[in-house]
């Protein structure tokens, strides 16, 4: 997919870029329930540091994206699965949120267009976490639209 610019975003075709482009594109209302997964955003384990050789592309197709539609704002959310306490789970998934929106900020959009926030291990996408497959799909990053 090409974005006006000239852009061509690299990935998969049903990735969080195309997830978001059909909500940017569409009559949808911006709302609070409505989010979009990273599919290839990888931190180091237990970490808030990213693994820039798997993470670099799609931090540069949202880059892009973002460059393309300025008016758009994006809450960017944290999330852990249920391992560990609560307490660090929140301070660990803010702390991974607010590495995305620095990565952003770094490659030059506006601060003020990105919101962090960390959830831990609130809102599930596997309920059941009781696996290392369910458990490594509630450890993710996730965008909803706050303006477009």
């Amino acid at each position: 997919k090409k974005l006006e610019g000239g852009f061509e975003l690299k990935g998969n075709a049903d990735g969080i870029e195309s997830g978001l482009l059909g909500f940017i594109g569409s009559d949808k209302a911006v709302d609070k329930t409505t989010w979009f997964n990273f599919d290839r955003l990888t931190f180091k384990t237990g970490s808030a540091e990213l693994d820039m050789d798997k993470s670099k592309d799609q931090l540069t197709n949202m880059f892009e994206i973002l460059k393309a539609f300025p008016k758009v704002g994006l809450k960017v959310g944290g999330y852990t699965d249920n391992t560990g306490k609560e307490e660090e789970n929140m301070k660990l998934s803010q702390q991974r949120a607010e590495t995305v929106v620095n990565a952003l900020v770094g490659m030059g959009t506006d601060k003020s267009r990105l919101s962090p926030e960390g959830y831990g291990s609130q809102h599930p996408v596997c309920p059941a976490n009781d696996t290392e497959e369910c458990k490594a799909k509630n450890r993710r990053i996730a965008v909803r639209v706050t303006a477009k």
